[in-house]
């Protein structure tokens, strides 16, 4: 898996390419938590076409969206795929 980070207007934008593994899932979070301490407070996660979410990344994104909102930032998907959506409507958590 491989991350890059670059700045859009108010938002830091988090681009994660590859797939998810259950050993990244913690590398996920930490970075996040890690822009978060730096001040950052409006983050977008970007998935590649490579990468698939699953349920381990989507519980990781939404640990990361409560210590984002914690802050009174923000954390959303940017161009979340079909699939993703579907997925998080499926489980209710589509308008987090």
């Amino acid at each position: 898996m491989l991350y890059t980070m670059y700045p859009s207007g108010i938002y830091r934008i988090l681009e994660v390419s590859g797939n998810l593994i259950i050993s990244q899932l913690d590398e996920l979070r930490i970075l996040i938590s890690g822009y978060i301490s730096q001040g950052e407070t409006c983050i977008a996660v970007r998935f590649t076409d490579a990468s698939y979410l699953y349920s381990g990344a989507i519980a990781v994104l939404i640990s990361c969206f409560k210590l984002v909102k914690d802050i009174q930032g923000d954390l959303c998907l940017l161009e979340p795929k079909q699939e993703m959506l579907e997925l998080l409507r499926q489980m209710g958590i589509d308008n987090l």
